[in-house]
């Protein structure tokens, strides 16, 4: 009878460590916001010859992101493999932008990358670009 006890004390015991580490494992566990981007692209319609400005605000949560390890676009036109990659620089409180001079008509897609510690985000917007 004295066996049974103990077993069931030690069952007891190693049911009651197990249920308090997977609490405290729980409760530590932090919480990490994504990172958002809003593209915005000046002026709304644009024309061959004239320069186009490119923006990426960049918040996470509700805290802007002014340290990203790394802003990049990508502008591609439609039906095309090649891609240009341009380094945007930080313009203060979230932003990074770039400028852009398109030679050719026709749809383009920019796409931002932003990399702010261990976090990445990528998002892309469609342009058309018209003849003057």
């Amino acid at each position: 009878m004295q066996r049974k006890k103990r077993r069931y004390v030690f069952f007891v015991a190693f049911l009651l460590m197990f249920v308090g580490a997977c609490a405290a494992q729980g409760d530590k566990a932090p919480v990490v916001m994504p990172l958002e981007i809003e593209l915005t692209i000046k002026p709304e319609t644009i024309h061959i010859g004239e320069k186009a400005t490119i923006e990426a605000m960049v918040i996470q949560g509700k805290k802007e992101v002014a340290d990203a390890n790394e802003a990049v676009f990508e502008i591609s036109k439609h039906n095309e493999k090649n891609h240009e990659e341009v380094v945007a620089s930080a313009k203060g409180n979230g932003v990074y932008a770039i400028e852009k001079t398109f030679s050719e008509k026709g749809t383009y897609t920019i796409k931002a990358r932003i990399t702010a510690g261990d976090l990445t985000a990528v998002t892309s917007q469609n342009i058309k670009v018209k003849e003057k």
